[in-house]
Formats: structure tokens, C-alpha cells, sequence
């Protein structure tokens, strides 16, 4: 009877652990869904400090004006090991606060020391940005096309690049801005934007996040591919993020 009872503990407590990995998951998908940045809390058993972080990313919770989630995660739980593969938390310095972006991927991070809750609000991309990362996370290189409603070939640009994600068989996406958006005013001053440009600016990123060219004006559809597969070159992508999915 014993042994039974020991049984059902252990099933109990095993349970227990995929339901509170299972928890971590939908709380990130759930926010996803929604819309919502995440600041999830990664740190280890030993981590002395780690609610020292779970208190600055609940201060930046609390400093956002919009909705956002706070998060926790222990890295050295077993339950957890797809998440940590996921976001490549093996080795990283613990504790350590990542951004979530809407769509689930990992914006930017900072270790505790550099951690503050401005610092993390201004990790959250913009729309754009987000949509541009979702690419670079998924492999693809992207075609930035930068523009304003008042000019004439943007259209014409835009099916240009459309052509080409075409011609680069599903592995690459087209991502607008409009010049005139202010929710955009820092993804166009990293990619460096003449603001008072006559023309759209095409910006064209290999998958590991680098400008390999920017294109004035109407660009032939070969000149676009062969930049979109231009090799990386130990650069960055926008905002200075490292290569390999701006995190």
C-alpha cells in the first residue's frame, strides 16, 4: 500500500511539473495572442538574485502604458529545456530578463546588472520591427520597403519586391513603413532613413539580419535577390541587435 502511495506521489509531483511548465508555454502564447509583450524572468536554482528581477521586469509591467506580462522561468528544470532551447538561454549569464514580442520572439535581453525598467521598455519593437524579426527568427531575409502615401512608385516598388520573395521561393518577406508613422521613428532612424527622402528606400537584410543593400527608387527584381542572398559578413542587424534573429 505504501509503495502505492509513493507512486501516485511521484505522478502527483510530475504532474504537477508539466502543468507548471505548461503554464510558462501558454502564458507567452496567451500574450502573444494578445498582442502583449513579455518580460520573462529566466534565472537557476542557485540564483540568489532573482527576484531582484522579477522586481525590475514587474517595474517596467507597471511603467508600461500598455498591457504587458511578467513572466518567471527556471532554466535548470527539466520541464523547461524546450524553452530554454528555444531561446538559447544554455550557458547565457543568469539571471537574465528577456523582451517577448508580440508574435513570441525574442526582441532583446539584459543581465541583472544593466537591467532597469526603462532599459526594458525600450527593448519593445515597434510593429514594424516586430514583423521584421518574425522574419529574421523564421530564417528569411527581408525587403524593407520605406515610403510615404504621397509617392507615386511605391506601388510599383512594392510589387517589384513581392516579385522577388517570389523568385526566393517563400524565404524572404516584404515589410512597409510609411516615413509619416511615428510609432516607427526608431526602427527608420536605425536603418539610418533620410526622412526627407522624395522617393521609397527599399532595404534589403539577409537572414542573418544584415543590410546587404538599399536601393533608391524603382530597383530591378534580380538586383534584389542577389542582395537578399548576399553571405553574412560579421555584421549587425537594425539597432546595433546581434545577427541571427536581432535578439
Amino acid at each position: 500500500m505504501k509503495k502505492i502511495q509513493n507512486i501516485l506521489i511521484l505522478i502527483l509531483l510530475f504532474t504537477g511539473l508539466i502543468r507548471l511548465n505548461a503554464q510558462t508555454t501558454t502564458e507567452i502564447e496567451k500574450a502573444s495572442k494578445a498582442c502583449k509583450p513579455v518580460f520573462l524572468v529566466a534565472y537557476n536554482a542557485s540564483g540568489t538574485d532573482a527576484d531582484k528581477a522579477f522586481s525590475i521586469a514587474n517595474e517596467a509591467k507597471k511603467s508600461l502604458k500598455a498591457s504587458s506580462v511578467v513572466v518567471k522561468m527556471n532554466t535548470e528544470d527539466a520541464v523547461n529545456k524546450a524553452l530554454v532551447s528555444k531561446f538559447r538561454l544554455a550557458g547565457a549569464p543568469l539571471p537574465l530578463i528577456l523582451v517577448i514580442d508580440k508574435n513570441g520572439n525574442v526582441a532583446g535581453g539584459l543581465i541583472l546588472q544593466d537591467a532597469t525598467s526603462k532599459k526594458l521598455i525600450e527593448l519593445i519593437p515597434s510593429p514594424k520591427f516586430s514583423e521584421l524579426i518574425k522574419a529574421l527568427t523564421e530564417g528569411k531575409s527581408v525587403y524593407v520597403v520605406v515610403y510615404k502615401e504621397s509617392m507615386a512608385s511605391k506601388n510599383s516598388i512594392m510589387d517589384n519586391c513581392a516579385v522577388a520573395c517570389g523568385k526566393m521561393g517563400n524565404k524572404s518577406v516584404v515589410v512597409t513603413v510609411d516615413l509619416d508613422d511615428k510609432k516607427e521613428i526608431k526602427l527608420l532612424q536605425n536603418l539610418k532613413c533620410d526622412l526627407n527622402a522624395k522617393d521609397p528606400v527599399t532595404y534589403v537584410l539577409n537572414p542573418s539580419g544584415q543590410v546587404t543593400g538599399t536601393f533608391n527608387g524603382i530597383t530591378d527584381v534580380n538586383n534584389l535577390v542577389s542582395s537578399a542572398k548576399k553571405a553574412p559578413a560579421g555584421g549587425c542587424c537594425p539597432g546595433g541587435a546581434k545577427a541571427g534573429g536581432c535578439k
